[in-house]
């Protein structure tokens, strides 16, 4: 992919007044309009960054009720991380909500059975 942006970006290349005068152009019209041009790959890109950002948030909060579920009811075993992992967001938090009540693991199995 990077290969064929480059070939079309050495395809399309302009002589330094006009590549200079093209930009200022661009820009121009980006202000005018309070809209700035995305190319696609930039676009896959932003997607991108949005996606693992989605998916590093989710794995920070699944470790935050994890420590805190550990504090509260003690040592958890790994299938019960695992069923913990396993949660979407909307149940994770569910069970941040929750585990403020529990007051032993058997809590949290109980929990976990009536969710799955």
């Amino acid at each position: 992919m990077l290969n064929l942006f480059n070939f079309v970006d050495w395809i399309l290349g302009l002589p330094k007044p006009l590549e200079i005068e093209f930009w200022r152009e661009l820009q121009a019209y980006e202000e005018e309009r309070t809209v700035r041009y995305i190319t696609s790959v930039e676009r896959i890109g932003y997607d991108r960054g949005i996606e693992e950002e989605a998916a590093r948030s989710l794995e920070r909060e699944r470790a935050l009720v994890i420590r805190r579920l550990n504090r509260k009811v003690g040592s958890i075993s790994d299938q019960v991380i695992d069923s913990i992992k396993e949660l979407p967001i909307t149940q994770l938090e569910s069970l941040g909500d929750a585990m403020l009540d529990f007051e032993s693991i058997a809590d949290l199995t109980t929990w976990l059975n009536e969710k799955s």
